[in-house]
């Protein structure tokens, strides 16, 4: 089997994420701030704190902030943040997770909501976001990294025009923490969601979110933090106003050996392997007439985007192609629309979507390689058995 749904949840994981949750679950539950005892001499939930802080370059580390994942997080500086009547940003290439709520929001008439489109390569153009701007405007919320097609946003340049306007800058970075070098402080980001599933090679059910000290927003849930416990009210103060409940400690266990995975590697070593992959899929479909490879017309425009590839075949229907590649090949990838709809209308994909294929530096140039002979069959119709 080769997995090619990475952009979905990484798999495999490195053999230090499988062996640290094993320890884990094998010695007595232990959490710094809610435990009787001390089992354990090492406090993994400020470990994997500072080292996300690292890899986002992050001020300090209490401005980390630990949820079950982006939507998690999304929800959180969203609903924390926004109030009745404010005007917010977004744009086509964004996930279910943000345009879901939003457009709920929107709904029941609780914001106003301007949407910005992309162009056909997936790009959005800074400018657009800066004429879409209001005085009324409370927050503008970008994705990174499309999950359809790689496509990498310019966070500086988008950053440094909202920062006149004075609006929150909310990102998206579930395709692109671990995946690719990130400076939030040079892009003036105010909160980054993540997951942790991912690109950082964590368990599904983690993730985070970065919360600067210009925004405050109020907490999603509300209860036990293990700290303060006399006080009848959240406790004040990063992080513990926002991790009310019990803390998914195997998951954060993952999440602090899935990102010194990534730290010890070098997130410029992972994204070059991952590269090298995509570039060989692309220059062979690319030149196949049969192949539609959205997002871009030559292997250049893919250059600084993450290893995502979304293609269809012509006459097979994505859902077919992601059903033949499986049960005849046994490539796992994804098909449809990704959660992602309205970016698909500016591909022109709409409304079947596309199959995805998404790279880990797990995969090998032999799975590259198979992966352009299945297609390269079905395109042909040959018999698959």
């Amino acid at each position: 089997m080769i997995y090619l749904n990475n952009a979905a949840t990484s798999f495999p994981k490195p053999e230090s994420v499988i062996q640290a949750v094993t320890d884990y679950n094998r010695g007595l539950p232990f959490h710094a701030m809610r435990s009787g005892f001390s089992a354990q001499t090492k406090d993994i939930v400020s470990d994997v704190r500072e080292k996300l802080r690292h890899l986002l370059n992050a001020e300090r580390p209490d401005q980390i902030i630990l949820t079950s994942g982006a939507t998690h997080s999304l929800n959180l500086i969203i609903r924390g943040v926004l109030e009745k009547n404010d005007h917010v940003v977004t744009t086509w290439t964004e996930h279910n997770s943000v345009l879901r709520l939003l457009k709920t929001l929107e709904k029941k008439e609780f914001i106003h909501l301007s949407l910005v489109e992309c162009d056909k390569k997936g790009l959005v153009r800074p400018e657009r976001i800066s004429s879409a701007l209001r005085d009324d405007t409370k927050a503008v919320i970008v994705n990174h990294c499309s999950n359809v097609t790689g496509a990498v946003q310019d966070l500086k340049k988008i950053g440094t025009l909202i920062s006149a306007q004075d609006a929150f800058f909310i990102v998206d970075g579930s395709q692109s923490a671990g995946h690719m070098d990130i400076d939030i402080k040079e892009a003036k980001v105010d909160a980054f969601a993540f997951t942790g599933h991912k690109g950082l090679f964590g368990m599904q059910g983690t993730g985070g979110i970065y919360i600067g000290d210009r925004i405050t927003p109020e907490p999603l849930m509300i209860g036990g933090t293990g700290v303060k416990s006399d006080y009848l009210y959240q406790p004040p103060g990063k992080p513990s106003y926002y991790e009310a409940g019990t803390p998914n400690m195997p998951g954060i266990i993952s999440l602090d050996a899935g990102v010194s995975f990534v730290l010890q590697e070098g997130v410029q070593a992972v994204q070059n392997k991952k590269k090298f992959l995509k570039d060989i899929v692309l220059e062979a479909f690319l030149d196949h007439p049969q192949i539609l490879v959205y997002g871009g017309e030559t292997k250049e425009d893919f250059d600084s985007r993450s290893a995502i590839i979304s293609f269809n075949i012509r006459g097979f229907s994505p859902s077919d192609t992601g059903y033949i590649l499986e049960h005849a090949f046994e490539i796992i990838c994804r098909s449809g629309l990704h959660c992602a709809p309205l970016i698909h209308q500016a591909l022109g994909s709409y409304p079947e979507g596309s199959v995805r294929v998404s790279f880990s530096q797990f995969n090998s140039q032999k799975d590259a390689e198979a992966l352009i002979s299945a297609v390269f069959k079905i395109a042909k119709g040959r018999k698959f058995q």
